[in-house]
């Protein structure tokens, strides 16, 4: 990390003026705690470097796997702001946190406006994909735009961070491969692709897993720079059909056909029990 590491109330006291309402919010939880530092596109806080200093290094690789795979141009950026991570190292805090800001209670780690908020406890080695998940929601909203229906948004941030999260680990010497679980009863894409507000908890787990695989198969079935483009016209408010249309033309005129294709795909690897 940086040079710029302040601590305690120092840390708290106001001395950036680019911190959000939410963000006061976190650093009002045990104020004496937060450490603060900065790498090359975030602003840390942190309660411990051991806990910070991992962080700050998955952060900036997913940074650079994921502008690099949507071709996005972080020169060309409007705003230089850095985005602030908050980092809640115990469970009390996290909950804390997510009571304040009204979140549901299952949230594993939240992105708003241009602050990343996120638990990492001590005891647990590995800490999942959620890091790489809300990055990707950052530099969407960021670079491409605010308007992603709720799951290309949440397929998209699940898939590339599953992925990035597993090429992490594999340049460390693990064997790591991308997986998640099928959804034994996939919803209608007509139903899926409707949602603007998550689904009742006991169906979030699916819902986040179908609109992964759904956005899988969409970019299988185009060159990464088409996928991208498509993934840039939703993000800018274009409609479903219209988009398919423009990206995916030569295959589907329309949701029918997408839904009919990845039905039958969807149908070949649930036999398998999970993905790779």
């Amino acid at each position: 990390m940086g040079l710029s590491t302040v601590r305690g109330a120092q840390a708290v006291s106001g001395e950036d003026a680019n911190l959000s309402a939410h963000g006061r919010r976190a650093l009002a939880i045990a104020p004496e705690s937060w450490i603060r530092d900065e790498t090359e596109h975030f602003v840390l806080h942190f309660a411990h470097g051991f806990i910070g200093g991992p962080v700050a290094v998955e952060a900036e690789f997913y940074y650079r796997v994921i502008t690099a795979e949507l071709e996005i141009d972080p020169a060309k950026s409007p705003s230089k702001q850095k985005s602030h991570i908050y980092i809640f190292e115990t469970a009390e805090g996290w909950r804390e946190f997510i009571q304040s800001a009204s979140l549901e209670e299952w949230t594993g780690a939240v992105s708003i406006g241009n602050d990343l908020f996120l638990p990492r406890f001590p005891e647990f080695k590995f800490k999942g994909n959620a890091l790489g998940h809300e990055v990707a929601h950052l530099l969407v909203r960021r670079h491409l735009g605010n308007a992603l229906p709720l799951w290309l948004s949440e397929g998209y941030a699940e898939d590339v961070s599953v992925r990035a999260y597993a090429a992490f680990f594999r340049a460390r010497g693990y064997r790591a491969k991308p997986r998640t679980l099928m959804v034994a009863n996939p919803m209608p894409l007509a139903e899926l692709t409707q949602y603007t507000v998550y689904p009742a908890a006991s169906r979030v787990i699916d819902f986040y897993r179908q609109s992964r695989q759904l956005t899988r198969f969409l970019q299988g079935e185009t060159t990464k720079p088409q996928f991208a483009k498509f993934l840039r016209l939703m993000a800018g408010g274009e409609p479903l059909e219209s988009a398919l249309r423009t990206v995916y033309g030569a295959r589907w005129l329309g949701l029918a056909g997408l839904e009919r294709d990845f039905q039958k795909k969807y149908a070949s690897l649930l036999g398998d029990g999970d993905e790779e």
